[in-house]
């Protein structure tokens, strides 16, 4: 077994990467080029707890992989965590946590913390993973900015409806 923990700091308020996260929308987005689920590309709302896709994983978007078996064992907005466990192919279990804490000015940090057991290929899975998570991080601070400036246009607009309204 090997824990992966891959965390970065976000130019985007907690909440926002928070709701970001509990969409297959930008699952499939920021894991795209590296990684396609079609499976997850399928779903609309949020991820709930309990929900299980099974579907085939494909490496960078075209090589088929494995059928992968992904289920979201909770979900807790207190914390902002979202926990899933996964299994299919070389992997026995990925046991994925998604964490945000806020900082200030704006500003958030996410944690991936990703315990992997692929038996005697453990160490090269882990080795893709830590790769994959960086990728991953590294789309996500892209993305987070889009949903912070995409928010903050929204609560302009909402406060600005909201003075014309009692004028």
């Amino acid at each position: 077994m090997r824990t992966i923990v891959v965390t970065s700091e976000f130019n985007a308020p907690a909440e926002v990467v928070w709701s970001g996260i509990q969409t297959p929308h930008a699952f499939v987005h920021i894991a795209n080029g590296m990684l396609r689920f079609p499976a997850a590309s399928r779903l609309d709302g949020p991820w709930k707890v309990g929900q299980t896709i099974v579907g085939w994983t494909f490496l960078f978007n075209v090589m088929p992989f494995s059928k992968h078996h992904l289920s979201v064992a909770s979900i807790d907005n207190e914390t902002r965590t979202l926990v899933s466990d996964e299994h299919g192919g070389l992997l026995r279990r990925w046991h994925h946590s998604l964490h945000v804490e806020f900082l200030a000015d704006q500003r958030c940090r996410y944690t991936d913390t990703i315990e992997i057991d692929a038996g005697p290929l453990t160490p090269v899975v882990a080795g893709y993973a830590h790769v994959f998570y960086r990728y991953r991080h590294w789309r996500w601070k892209r993305l987070a900015r889009l949903l912070a400036a995409a928010n903050a246009a929204a609560t302009r607009a909402c406060g600005s409806e909201s003075a014309n309204a009692t004028a």
